[in-house]
């Protein structure tokens, strides 16, 4: 297999570098996309054509929250209203404060909760119900902490009672047609043939969270990212999880991403405005649940250490299997990587954060603006 694709100014050396990172990748597919003042600048693949899908774990989460920021844009959803407004079993004191942007910026207490649930609970719909009775594991607001599984139903039961309407519903009317994309959260098997399916390796922890061995990152899986290859079956991937389930290829996601920095064939999702809104940063620091620092806006991560993204200004997200998707409005940039080799340590691979390191050097040496 060779790479095929192209890649335009500033972005000409990456065709390189992506032959050589999806090479040290050692097999399986990937895809590189970028778009640059709302026009595709590269479109890259290996292994597979440059249109197929990926199952992208939490790249959704920065999806589903452009989708939070968009209705809230509209009036249709206050992020900043308590969820009890609209959801009557959150009325209990431990609960009744949790807000919309509590539960994007991973501080709304529950990252998991204590009941044991097997995917089969996951796909009849338990673990809602089994949130309206958890305890927070802190004080909502106070601390924040990744709610790898439980941020997509929170978020999906707000969507629900205030909108009438699903997260991934909400994504296929006012995302997906206005941008012609091909993108969905859970894909049912007659519509899934394209979907490349998951290489998962066995995990591994990194040093900071071996060195705090009562994590809660131990039990936020709830059952589902034991073993990600889960979700190669055709039942959790039809599943419209707004955590977890984005099928998408790497094309798309970077339109999407464009489109929240500037217009993309005369659609923009979000104003400068409400670009900013989502990028704003809500929570930053220790996270209970990773063991290390993380950093978040309304639902999307915000550069750190681990994941510097294009720069200070830059804002997307990665996914348990290493995919990454991004934006970065000084440079009216969307950005894109899919994989479907599944890294042992979770979050955007190595390939990811090479690709994103050299087109931030592109960028940066293309005289195009760096000012904030």
């Amino acid at each position: 297999m060779r790479v095929e694709g192209w890649a335009r100014a500033p972005f000409e050396a990456l065709a390189d570098v992506f032959a050589r990172v999806v090479a040290e990748q050692g097999g399986g597919a990937a895809a590189l996309a970028i778009h640059l003042d709302g026009h595709p600048a590269v479109d890259l693949s290996y292994g597979s054509p440059r249109d197929a899908r990926y199952l992208l774990f939490s790249v959704s989460k920065g999806v589903s929250a452009i989708a939070a920021q968009h209705a809230h844009a509209d009036g249709r959803l206050d992020l900043d209203a308590p969820i009890s407004d609209v959801w009557p079993a959150m009325r209990r004191t431990a609960t009744r404060r949790i807000t919309t942007r509590h539960v994007l910026s991973h501080q709304a207490g529950l990252p998991l909760v204590d009941q044991e649930l097997t995917v089969e609970d996951h796909l009849a719909g338990r673990l809602e119900p089994a949130l309206e009775r958890q305890e927070p594991h802190w004080e909502p607001g106070t601390k924040h902490g990744y709610h790898a599984i439980t941020y997509g139903a929170l978020l999906d039961g707000v969507f629900q009672r205030a909108l009438g309407t699903s997260v991934a519903e909400y994504i296929h009317a006012h995302i997906r047609q206005p941008l012609g994309l091909d993108l969905a959260l859970g894909v049912p098997p007659p519509d899934a043939h394209d979907v490349l399916p998951l290489r998962a390796q066995p995990p591994m922890r990194t040093p900071l969270q071996s060195a705090r061995p009562g994590l809660l990152f131990d039990a936020v899986g709830l059952g589902l990212l034991d073993d990600p290859s889960v979700f190669n079956q055709p039942d959790v991937l039809a599943a419209p999880w707004p955590a977890t389930n984005l099928v998408a290829s790497a094309r798309d996601l970077a339109r999407l991403y464009a489109a929240t920095v500037g217009p993309v064939d005369d659609v923009r999702l979000l104003d400068a405005e409400n670009s900013a809104a989502l990028a704003r940063t809500r929570s930053i620091g220790p996270d209970e649940v990773l063991g290390e620092p993380s950093h978040f806006g309304s639902g999307v991560q915000r550069p750190t250490a681990r994941l510097p993204l294009l720069g200070p200004a830059s804002y997307g997200h990665d996914g348990h299997a290493g995919s990454l998707a991004l934006a970065d409005p000084r440079f009216s940039v969307g950005m894109a990587f899919t994989t479907n080799v599944s890294p042992p340590v979770g979050g955007a691979s190595a390939a990811a954060l090479t690709l994103v390191a050299a087109a931030r050097h592109c960028l940066s040496g293309s005289g195009l603006n760096t000012t904030e």
